[in-house]
């Protein structure tokens, strides 16, 4: 880690708003957006403020990224959260895929396990998010870029049914001497950088269970019907 100067301001957890705290500087030549804190109380790690993307850069860097039906290694990927979706909410069961992309690659893969399958991304449409009473919600590689993370997981919980679960698929933190070399960080649209210890914060302000079954993989349930084992 490169030694860090006291911060010249105080900038507030965009999770639970207490003061972050240095975590990382970047070096001259670092592909990292922005400079990192840490927060001491849900200890999430935030790309500065001054570096977060505006609404039209992330539009303009969605339309980059290559997530193909085609690809086996997008397909292989997104099996990681199949998986213990599939464990935690069997089909048949309509879900809804929150942030699925251009291309809705992840609910056209439940469409063909059995899975009554809606999708949506705020920057690529429809313009409001389908159906509410569903029994889960997919959050793929979207949790790391949303600016109000308690306002989007409230939003996505309100088309759930008592029980429902959120299945949320995120790189997390790797230990501090790792973090220099962890490629996810070097995404600009990347604000905000999750582990268990946040996603567990997340879960008891909510009022939420929430398990790991899996690196980077966390499954949420909402009360209502008592819940299996996660």
């Amino acid at each position: 880690m490169v030694p860090f100067p006291a911060p010249l301001t105080r900038e507030p957890c965009p999770l639970c708003g207490s003061a972050l705290v240095p975590f990382f500087q970047r070096g001259p030549r670092d592909p990292s957006p922005g400079d990192y804190r840490r927060c001491p109380g849900c200890t999430l790690v935030v790309l500065e403020r001054a570096a977060w993307p505006d609404a039209g850069f992330e539009r303009r860097y969605y339309r980059t990224h290559e997530n193909h039906p085609d690809d086996p290694g997008y397909l292989r990927f997104l099996e990681r959260l199949v998986q213990p979706l599939r464990k935690a909410c069997p089909p048949p069961a309509r879900g809804l895929d929150w942030g699925c992309g251009p291309q809705p690659v992840l609910a056209d893969r439940l469409r063909a396990l059995g899975y009554e399958m809606a999708a949506w991304d705020p920057v690529f449409g429809p313009p409001q998010p389908p159906a509410r009473g569903l029994d889960f919600v997919t959050c793929t590689e979207v949790i790391e870029h949303l600016h109000h993370p308690l306002t989007e997981l409230r939003a996505m919980a309100a088309h759930l049914q008592g029980g429902g679960i959120i299945g949320v698929m995120t790189g997390w933190v790797p230990p501090a001497h790792r973090f220099r070399r962890w490629h996810y960080r070097r995404d600009p649209t990347h604000v905000a950088l999750y582990g268990p210890d946040s996603l567990r914060w997340i879960a008891r302000h909510l009022g939420w269970r929430v398990g790991f079954p899996g690196p980077d993989i966390a499954i949420f349930r909402l009360p209502g019907t008592p819940p299996p084992e996660l």
